[in-house]
């Protein structure tokens, strides 16, 4: 049973592996087709921006990976990439230089699917926004306090600011099986934040108590 669990999981692995370049590669030929008609229609200074773009873009992915969590940085990359083809702004702060532990090795696809989940609900939330006011955008803060390491994602950098006061977010339930990813979420109006910790809930809980 456990070798079928464990050959199984090796497939759905190399399946994932195999989908992801197909994308990269799909990816890659847009990106040669976009630069190519620029130079076709004699504008090389549009060809120069584009190509600028691609190498900030591809600077935001760089940052992801130094933080050596290769799934949790694959994960992010793909939904950074969903937002920008959105034509949503991401600013990326990383204020930690790697994580302690590779938490997204264990269950990554629960952890991936819960992470994609969050972000297509920020996408839904801005795009209701943009029917009132002129807001795309998307705030991506990885960092550390005292209740550990932590991904804080939000439509608004302002929502910063209700990290001090945790104890008033509500808890997001998700799969019993994951002990060591915790999630709560803060919403005012159309603003929200979610905030992903990770480690075991024995650590330290919400409310700061042993």
């Amino acid at each position: 049973m456990i070798k079928l669990d464990k050959d199984r999981l090796e497939k759905d692995e190399l399946e994932n592996y195999i989908i992801l370049l197909r994308k990269q590669r799909h990816d890659f030929m847009n990106d040669l087709q976009v630069i190519y008609g620029y130079l076709q229609m004699k504008r090389p200074e549009g060809a120069l921006e584009y190509i600028d773009k691609l190498s900030k873009e591809n600077g935001v992915i760089s940052e992801i990976y130094k933080l050596q969590d290769d799934g949790f940085s694959l994960c992010l990359e793909n939904n950074i990439k969903k937002l920008w083809a959105n034509e949503i702004k991401v600013e990326l702060d990383i204020e930690i230089s790697n994580f302690k532990n590779k938490i997204f090795e264990n269950k990554y696809s629960k952890k991936n699917n819960i992470v994609n989940t969050i972000f297509k609900r920020i996408i839904d939330t801005i795009f209701i926004e943009i029917e009132n006011i002129n807001q795309n955008f998307v705030f991506i803060y990885i960092f550390e306090d005292e209740l550990g390491e932590s991904l804080l994602i939000t439509n608004n950098q302002a929502m910063y600011d209700e990290i001090s006061w945790m104890d008033e977010w509500e808890k997001v339930d998700i799969d019993i099986e994951i002990d060591d990813l915790r999630i709560y979420k803060c919403s005012f109006d159309n603003d929200v934040a979610y905030r992903l910790i990770f480690g075991t809930s024995d650590d330290v809980d919400i409310l700061g108590n042993a």
